[in-house]
């Protein structure tokens, strides 16, 4: 428990220093004040994700995976599941080099199908709670209610798993896309030129948290941003959004406690 402590105050302290540098030097909105409204609730959320909504995601998909195996008569075993996905799954002999931007790519087109669904059905009311942050850096990435991460990952797995890929592209799928994502919630005005078609940028995904009515609903795409071009939820006009946060209708709280009640509330 006291190294997983160290180790969280370690990356929470390397995140901060060389993220709030970035954002000092290319601020898209100027924050004077280091600590910002909401920096409280976010650091309790990267302790949740840290101390309990991680490692409890990750048990539920290895029961997930399991169960699976079991559903699809494959034995459980050591090597079964291999051997399953070598005889049945569609991208079994695909070379992995192949099926790393392949998962990237797939595995972005659910996200982004996820992420526009929880924007239009009840699943907002878990959704909105990342979207509660009225002042955009790169700790309002980890305000994120445990359900929404666990219906996010599970029907990851769900659909990429039985594809049959090599369950070290998927691994790696996590982490990558994690550590982007943070990236994306940073305080910069980049866009990346003429790349901002094809890959999101911060500038892109700011525009998705935006409180103005013209960049609602937009920019879902957590990776691949050609992905909205195609679905025709792309907006990236050249200046900067400069409010955030949701509707006044959904009255979500500023409390860590109270933001993880209130989808059940609403």
């Amino acid at each position: 428990m006291v190294a997983e402590l160290v180790g969280a105050f370690v990356s929470l302290i390397l995140l901060g220093v060389s993220f709030r540098a970035l954002e000092a030097v290319f601020p898209a909105v100027v924050q004077p004040r280091l600590w910002r409204r909401g920096t409280n609730t976010d650091l309790a959320y990267f302790l949740l994700i840290t101390f309990i909504t991680g490692p409890a995601v990750k048990v539920v998909l290895f029961l997930f995976v399991v169960g699976w195996m079991v559903w699809a008569g494959v034995p459980l075993r050591e090597g079964s599941f291999d051997a399953w996905r070598e005889s049945h799954g569609l991208l079994a002999h695909v070379s992995l080099w192949i099926q790393v931007p392949l998962v990237l790519f797939l595995g972005d087109l659910i996200g982004y199908a996820l992420h526009r669904a929880a924007h239009l059905s009840v699943l907002w009311r878990f959704h909105s709670i990342h979207h509660s942050s009225k002042e955009l850096d790169w700790l309002s990435s980890v305000r994120v209610h445990p359900i929404d991460t666990l219906l996010n990952r599970l029907s990851h797995a769900a659909l990429l798993v039985p594809l049959g890929f090599d369950l070290r592209a998927v691994a790696a799928y996590t982490p990558l896309l994690t550590l982007y994502a943070v990236f994306l919630h940073a305080n910069v005005p980049w866009s990346y030129g003429p790349l901002r078609f094809v890959i999101a940028s911060p500038a892109f995904h700011r525009w998705h948290h935006t409180a103005e009515a013209q960049g609602l609903n937009k920019n879902f795409a957590g990776l691949f941003s050609f992905i909205d071009l195609i679905f025709g939820s792309f907006y990236l006009p050249r200046r900067q959004p400069t409010a955030f946060g949701t509707c006044p209708d959904d009255r979500v709280p500023d409390r860590i406690g109270a933001q993880l009640v209130h989808p059940f509330r609403a």
